[in-house]
Formats: C-alpha cells, sequence, structure tokens
C-alpha cells in the first residue's frame, strides 16, 4: 500500500529568463547605475554608526546565545526584540496568526518599494560543546521530550545583526527612500511541538506561515533579503546567482512483511531484506531518472530498524530519509518517483511499503539580477563581497519567500581567525567571530538604500 503525503505544493516554475517574441520587441528596461554610485555616497557614514552599535551588539548576540529557545516556542526571544525595537520607536507586531512567535518592526510605514529583511530565531535541540563563557544553559521541550537547546545554526547571530540595523536605519529613517519591514521570523528549523511522523504533516510554521499571513502583501514587500552566517572565511559575504541552497523533503516507510522461523524463511516474508532492496533501489532515482544536467539531488536512508532477534525472520523493517535537490525539475522526480520504487521494490519480494513523504522546503533561489546588482553595491559600500557558485547542500525556509518576490540570500563568513578546522553549523561546537556580523549589518544597511526603486 502506498500512502503520499503532501504537505506543501509542488514548486512552480521560477524564475523563467525566456522572453516571448513580444516582450522582446519591448526595449530592456535599464537599472539606472547611481544606485550603486550615487547611493554609495550617501552611506558614508555607515562604518562609523557600524562602529558605534558593534558593542551593544555583541552584548545582544551572547545573551541570545545564552537564552536559546526552539521553534515556535520563542516567546522570551519575540519578547527581548519586540521590547528592543520598540525603545527604537519603530513600530512593532508581535506576532501573526499563524506565527505567534514572530516579531514584524515597520520603518517607514507606507513609503512605497518596501523590502523586507529577515533573521531567523530559533535554536536547534543539541548540546553546546564550545566551552564559551556565554554558552547555553537552557533546556526546552522537542516533540514533548526535555532536551538541551542551542543556538548551533548561528540564528543569535542573526538576530543580533538585525538589531543593530534597525537601530541604524530607524536614525536615519528620514533619508530612506522606502518601507523597511524587519521580519524577525520563528521556526526556521521548523516546528518543534508536533511531531510530523506521528501527524503525516508538516505544522504550517516558521516562513510559510507569514507568507501565509500575508504579511508581503500588507507591507507591499517587493523584494525580501536574508544572511546566514557559515564557515567561509571572517568577513567575506557570498551571493548565488540562481540557486543558492537546496529544497528538503523527508519521507518514512514501514515495510510489512511476515515474520517466521530464521531456519524457514519460505513460510514468511523478509521484510529486512525487502528493506535493504528498497535502500539500495532509492539510489537509482537520482541515477536513472532525475536530469542530472539540470542540477543534483540526494536521496539518504538515515535511519533503518528491522527485527526482534537473530533467529527470527523480520516482519516488520521502518526506515527514515531526508531528499535533497538543487532544481525544482530534480526536486519533482525525486518526490514522484521516490514512493513508486518503494511501493514496487517491496512488492518484488512478496512484502508492502506504507510511505509518508514530507515535503519541507523547496530550493531557495536568488533572483539573478537583483543579486548582481546587491554585490556591487555591497562592493561600493565597501563590504567584501562576491558572485559565488558555492551550494553547502542545506536547506532554507527562506525560499518561500524567494519563491514571491525577487529575493537574495546571503552568505556570511565567521570563522575566526586561527580556527583551522572550523565546525560547521549544526555542529555542537560551531563558532563565531563576533567581528564578522559588522559586515552583516553593513549589507542589511545596503541592501535598504541602494537597492533600486
Amino acid at each position: 500500500m502506498k500512502k503520499t503525503v503532501l504537505c506543501t505544493l509542488l514548486l512552480a516554475t521560477m524564475l523563467s529568463a525566456c522572453a516571448t517574441p513580444q516582450e522582446s520587441a519591448v526595449p530592456e528596461r535599464v537599472i539606472a547605475p547611481p544606485a550603486s554610485v550615487t547611493a554609495a555616497a550617501t552611506l558614508t557614514w555607515l562604518d562609523s554608526a557600524v562602529e558605534e552599535g558593534y558593542a551593544k551588539m555583541v552584548e545582544q548576540r551572547h545573551y541570545l546565545h545564552q537564552h536559546p529557545e526552539l521553534g515556535n516556542q520563542e516567546y522570551k526571544t519575540q519578547a527581548y526584540i519586540a521590547d528592543y525595537l520598540e525603545s527604537l520607536g519603530i513600530k512593532t507586531l508581535r506576532g501573526t496568526q499563524n506565527a505567534p512567535t514572530a516579531v514584524i518592526g515597520i520603518i517607514n510605514e507606507g513609503k512605497d518599494n518596501a523590502i523586507g529583511l529577515r533573521a531567523d530565531i530559533d535554536a536547534l535541540p543539541i548540546t553546546e560543546r564550545t566551552g564559551l563563557p556565554y554558552a547555553s544553559q537552557e533546556k526546552g521541550l522537542y516533540f514533548g521530550q526535555e532536551t538541551d537547546v542551542y543556538h548551533g545554526c548561528g540564528h543569535d547571530a542573526h538576530m543580533a545583526m538585525l538589531l543593530a540595523a534597525a537601530k541604524i536605519l530607524q536614525e536615519h529613517a528620514t533619508e530612506l527612500p522606502r518601507t523597511v519591514v524587519l521580519v524577525f521570523q520563528p521556526a526556521e528549523e521548523g516546528d518543534s511541538l508536533q511531531n510530523p511522523y506521528l501527524t503525516g504533516r508538516m505544522a504550517l510554521s516558521g516562513a510559510k506561515a507569514l507568507v501565509a499571513d500575508g504579511i508581503l502583501d500588507t507591507y507591499g514587500i517587493e523584494h525580501m533579503f536574508g544572511i546566514h552566517v557559515m564557515i567561509p572565511p571572517s568577513g567575506t559575504v557570498l551571493v548565488a546567482q540562481g540557486t543558492a541552497l537546496n529544497s528538503v523533503d523527508a519521507f518514512m516507510a514501514e515495510i510489512n512483511g511476515e515474520q517466521t522461523h530464521g531456519a524457514m524463511p519460505w513460510q514468511g516474508v523478509d521484510a529486512t531484506l525487502a528493506a535493504s532492496a528498497c535502500v539500495m533501489n532509492l539510489q537509482h532515482i537520482v541515477s536513472r531518472n532525475a536530469n542530472l544536467s539540470q542540477g543534483m539531488g540526494v536521496i539518504s536512508v538515515g535511519k533503518l530498524t528491522s527485527g526482534d532477534t537473530s533467529n527470527v525472520i523480520s516482519g516488520k523493517a521502518e526506515m527514515q530519509g531526508t531528499i535533497r535537490a538543487s532544481t525544482p525539475g530534480v526536486r519533482a522526480t525525486l518526490l514522484k518517483r521516490l514512493p513508486e520504487v518503494l511501493d514496487n521494490t517491496a512488492k518484488a519480494y512478496g512484502a508492502s511499503a506504507d510511505t509518508t513523504v514530507l515535503e519541507i522546503y523547496p530550493v531557495t533561489v536568488n533572483d539573478p539580477d537583483l543579486a548582481a546588482l546587491t554585490v556591487d553595491n555591497l562592493k561600493a559600500a565597501g563590504v567584501n563581497a562576491a558572485i559565488s557558485k558555492w551550494n553547502p547542500g542545506a536547506s532554507e525556509d527562506f525560499s518561500f519567500f524567494a519563491e514571491k518576490v525577487p529575493s537574495v540570500f546571503m552568505f556570511l563568513g565567521v570563522t575566526p581567525e586561527g580556527v583551522k578546522e572550523p565546525a560547521n553549523n549544526h555542529s555542537d561546537r560551531f563558532l563565531i567571530d563576533d567581528a564578522a556580523l559588522k559586515e552583516g549589518v553593513k549589507a542589511h544597511v545596503t541592501a535598504a538604500f541602494m537597492t533600486p526603486l
């Protein structure tokens, strides 16, 4: 039996660069070059403003690092962010219908050409082993089970950078040519309240919830920008033109056979054997079904359990795995073929497969033109930025914003000086160079001032 649970719509055709003959007859719109020249000249105060706010930003990051909270439970974090924004005189909204722990700050409400600057605010259910003096001591509930909680993905840095940028933007609000919406988003790492493997569906949360709640339309957001700290050299900003991060989906399958004595396998159906064949055959989806000229794909089985004891043929096996792709087309192929392959492979061994597919995050795609312009603007503002083809292979729900409006998701290197083998995001030893965060603040402010109207 096959049961496929589709928890998001399949990704629509994105960012087509092909113009129709009628469109090609229209003169190409030229973006005025002063975007990175004139605007840069107006930001002569930027470096000193960032330096002035640096100590406060570090203080805020260390506090947030010490007090992490899990997805959709970030109420103390929400209060900390909202209180600070309100102290700056920024109009602040605490929570939306489907994202109750979000914080939305609005600068220059009512102006045209609004952009959104996004920072995620949740942490991970893992134990920190950095040895930092401000290491997390917090615990939380992850699907009802107590766990240690740690900002092992760097969201504490994301919040601190956007809070620092918020202060600068508010102080220069009269000079801003647009509305700037500060989006402090919960649950990027996923909801921590409902286990999707038990409910059979992904909870509506995070960026998807904010899109569903209409924040893009409510504030007229035309472009979204986000920054993620990573391990490249400290202070370097990397921007992809096109795919920045892969999609992520998950699956769970129960392989049902018939238990029997280990000495008489012909009297039963070996679920372990059928499950083993399923694991092998899943790999052929990538190598034989996916159009790899479009991009890459990965199917990995991370968990496989079967059997009770050594002399009994197992009647049931269970597996869980992850699905990744760098383009919508490859993703669609993997999602379609995976339950088909599990179902038919199990049948070939006399067993059956009950499969649940959880669609999680689409491919994160940067608008190519906006990405190139953003890098030019960052360079003009003195930021060490570059166009990059580096895709770390991870996934991000910023993709839900990028599906709706032209967007740019940047990577900021934060590896501390002297660290030869830095631990990556989601490691229990992930470290951040606080000084690198200055460049992230500059990137936020630059996007607000220099994105073309």
